[in-house]
C-alpha cells in the first residue's frame, strides 16, 4: 500500500513540477472572461420583461457559447500540458521510467482541473450576471447543477478526444486545428436534422439545453420554455464518453514510441 501512495504521490509531483511557471490556469479563466463579457456587454438596458426571464435567457445562450469556445479551449490545454513530451522528444524515456497508463491517467487528470475550472465558473457565472445585470426571475438553481453537470461530461468526451490527438501527433498543430474546425462543426450541427446532429460531438452542448426559445418574427418578441431533460441521450452519451476513453488510452498504450 505504501509503495502504492509513493507512486502516486511521485506522479503527481512530477507533473505538477512540468506545469511550473507555465500559467496553463489562465486559458480557463480566459474563456471564461470572454463568456461574462459576451453575456453580460448589451444587458445594461433590460426591460422589465427581459429581467423577468434573465436566467432564462443565460442557461439558453450558455450552452450555444460552449459549443464555439470549449472545443478551442480543450485543446489549448491539452496542447500546453502534452507539447513539453513532444516538443522535447522525451516520451521514449519517460516511458522507460513511467508506465504509459500511468502517464496517460495523470496527464488527462492535470487537464481535468484546468477543465473544472472553466465549468465550476461557468455555473457561478450564472448567478453573478443575475446580480449585476439585477435580474428579477427566481435563479433555478436546480437547472444551474444541471447545467455544470452536463457542461462538465460534454467537455470531458472533447478532452478525451484532444488528449488522445496531442499525444499521438508530433505535431499540436493538428489538435489545435480540429479543436477549431469542431467549433464549426457543433455551430452548424444545430441546423441539421436531429438524427445527424447526433453524431457530432461537438454540438452535444445544446442538445442538454435546459431552454428552448421560439422568436416571432412580427414581433420580435423572444419566449423560452422548459426543455426535458434527455436522460436516454445522457446515459448513452456518458457511456460512449466512457468507451472513448479506453479505447483512446488503449491505442496510445500500444503504440510504439
Amino acid at each position: 500500500m505504501s509503495k502504492i501512495k509513493s507512486g502516486i504521490s511521485s506522479s503527481f509531483t512530477a507533473e505538477q513540477q512540468k506545469q511550473r511557471r507555465r500559467r496553463i490556469w489562465i486559458v480557463p479563466l480566459g474563456f471564461l472572461v470572454i463568456l461574462f463579457l459576451w453575456a453580460f456587454i448589451g444587458k445594461h438596458s433590460l426591460s422589465a420583461e427581459d429581467l423577468a426571464r434573465g436566467y432564462s435567457y443565460t442557461l439558453y445562450q450558455f450552452p450555444l457559447l460552449n459549443v464555439v469556445l470549449v472545443p478551442v479551449m480543450t485543446a489549448v490545454i491539452a496542447s500546453r500540458l502534452c507539447d513539453m513530451e513532444i516538443k522535447g522528444n522525451t516520451l521514449k524515456l519517460l516511458c522507460t521510467l513511467q508506465k504509459r497508463s500511468s502517464f496517460y491517467d495523470w496527464k488527462f487528470i492535470h487537464e481535468l482541473k484546468y477543465l473544472l475550472i472553466f465549468t465550476v465558473g461557468e455555473g457561478i457565472l450564472v448567478p453573478l450576471i443575475g446580480m449585476f445585470c439585477h435580474f428579477t426571475q427566481k435563479l433555478p438553481l436546480p437547472l444551474v447543477f444541471l447545467h455544470v453537470g452536463t457542461t462538465t461530461l460534454v467537455s470531458l468526451v472533447l478532452l478525451t478526444l484532444q488528449h488522445f490527438l496531442s499525444l499521438m501527433s508530433s505535431n499540436q498543430i493538428l489538435p489545435l486545428l480540429v479543436g477549431l474546425i469542431g467549433s464549426f462543426l457543433g455551430l452548424f450541427s444545430m441546423f441539421f436534422p436531429p438524427r445527424a446532429a447526433r453524431f457530432i460531438l461537438w454540438g452535444y452542448f445544446s442538445a442538454f439545453s435546459p431552454y428552448g426559445m421560439d422568436y416571432d418574427s412580427q414581433t420580435r418578441v423572444m419566449s423560452f420554455y422548459r426543455i426535458p431533460f434527455p436522460t436516454e441521450t445522457f446515459v448513452l452519451f456518458m457511456l460512449f464518453g466512457l468507451l472513448f476513453f479506453v479505447v483512446c488510452r488503449t491505442v496510445f498504450v500500444k503504440k510504439e514510441v
